[in-house]
């Protein structure tokens, strides 16, 4: 099976997802109308947001969203399917700071459990990682 390019896909048609998204006042929170590669569809009340991938610091899902994960083209990554149940903390591009558990890998998005809540971080929106908890590879 290839590796999923995005956690948050066709899958999340119909759902209800929170998005902190860089330069928005406050997060958008709404249905999940349409997914494509580079932009997520989002109806909210009255509006209809575009959501660009780029620009979404995080998303809001529920932790059982964030289970399994495909292994390949994984090999020319760092964190990759050996550091799943790991404590981090992922610092973000515009300052922010989010800790938790490594549950899933896509290709462009890391899934993490903090808290009771399923949190969708984009590569793109990360500066740096700091590992909580030691693994050794061998």
């Amino acid at each position: 099976m290839p590796l999923r390019e995005n956690i948050i896909d066709a899958r999340f048609n119909g759902r209800e997802v929170e998005f902190k998204v860089l330069g928005a006042p406050e997060p958008i929170r709404g249905v999940v109308d349409e997914v494509s590669r580079y932009e997520i569809g989002v109806v909210s009340q009255d509006k209809v947001y575009i959501l660009f991938r780029h620009a979404i610091l995080a998303a809001t899902v529920e932790p059982s969203d964030l289970h399994g994960f495909s292994t390949e083209q994984l090999n020319d990554t760092v964190i990759d399917a050996e550091l799943i149940g790991i404590e981090l903390e992922l610092h973000l591009i515009d300052g922010s700071t989010v800790s938790g558990t490594l549950s899933k890998i896509s290709k462009y998005e890391l899934g993490v459990r903090a808290g009771d809540k399923g949190l969708v971080i984009p590569k793109s929106s990360i500066t740096y990682a700091v590992l909580k908890s030691q693994q050794t590879r061998m």
